[in-house]
């Protein structure tokens, strides 16, 4: 008889046969069921995590950052000089600045008056160009 048949025949004759095959059956199950259970908890904690991080990505892009200045109204005031203001001179006060040296100021037809130096020199010495 060959091996084949034995284990046939053993099979058939084995009373214990089927109480085997359902310890398999219920053991395979519960198997089963631990991975499903493991596969639907994975996808869970991937969705509640990706909701959570928009949540935060949003709330980040509705709130301002708290270096950004924010707008407020403030009643003018005049700023404090920081330098004080250039006095405009009289002309005694101007023609003072440049004692003996020849120097005439003649008002002239718009209203301006011009510094005239008769000695050539005087002004390259005296003035210089802004």
């Amino acid at each position: 008889m060959s091996p084949e048949k034995k284990h046939l025949i053993e099979d058939l004759l084995d009373e214990q046969h089927a109480t085997r095959r359902d310890a398999t059956l219920l053991a395979g199950a519960q198997m089963l069921r631990r991975k499903r259970v493991r596969r639907v908890a994975l996808r869970s904690f991937a969705t509640v995590a990706f909701l959570g991080l928009v949540a935060v990505s949003i709330q980040r892009a509705l709130t301002p950052p708290p270096n950004i200045p924010r707008i407020v109204t403030v009643a003018s005031v005049p700023p404090a000089p920081t330098q004080a203001q250039p006095k405009a001179l009289t002309d005694e006060e101007l023609l003072a600045l440049f004692p003996n040296t020849p120097v005439a100021l003649a008002t002239l037809d718009n209203g301006k008056k011009r510094l005239i130096f008769p000695r050539p020199g005087d002004e390259q010495r005296f003035l210089t160009k802004m």
